[in-house]
């Protein structure tokens, strides 16, 4: 018998933009890739994206070795420019690795905007850890593309 691992963390970045623009860093897909794309080696099977409140994002990825890891987000609420709460879960050739509550607040910070994110996770197979630092990255590339889209704008 498997044994869940409950755990929760909490994320801080400074985005070097208004929180209106940090946002658009979750709502528009095409900002969103260019932090969220994490595996460049992974062919890309399914993404559907719906971000409003009750939409759904999915996505079903292949890695190089064959296996085929899904993740599936319901936004429960969205505060354009200052907060968004969705739940999701991921899955590996179907068997279910874990499921979460994720709340994130754009705060206006000095400089930019205070990113919070705390995510709840019960973790059904693996180590919670590894999630964390994953997060962790995902949130560094989020930085560095906050960083070059207002450099452009400049």
């Amino acid at each position: 018998m498997n044994t869940v691992q409950h755990s929760s963390f909490t994320v801080e970045r400074l985005l070097p933009a208004r929180p209106q623009h940090a946002y658009r860093f979750w709502a528009d897909p095409a900002l969103r890739e260019r932090w969220t794309s994490c595996h460049p080696d992974w062919s890309l099977l399914e993404e559907t994206i719906d971000f409003r409140i009750g939409g759904q994002h999915l996505t079903r990825m292949r890695s190089p070795g064959g296996s085929v890891q899904t993740v599936d987000i319901r936004y429960l609420d969205l505060l354009e420019g200052q907060r968004i709460v969705y739940a999701y879960s991921m899955h590996l050739d179907h068997q279910p690795l874990s499921a979460s509550l994720v709340t994130i607040e754009l705060l206006p910070g000095q400089g930019g905007t205070r990113m919070v994110y705390v995510e709840q996770l019960a973790m059904l197979s693996g180590d919670p850890e590894l999630r964390r630092q994953g997060t962790d990255d995902g949130f560094d590339r989020l930085v560095t593309a906050v960083e070059r889209d207002v450099a452009v704008l400049q």
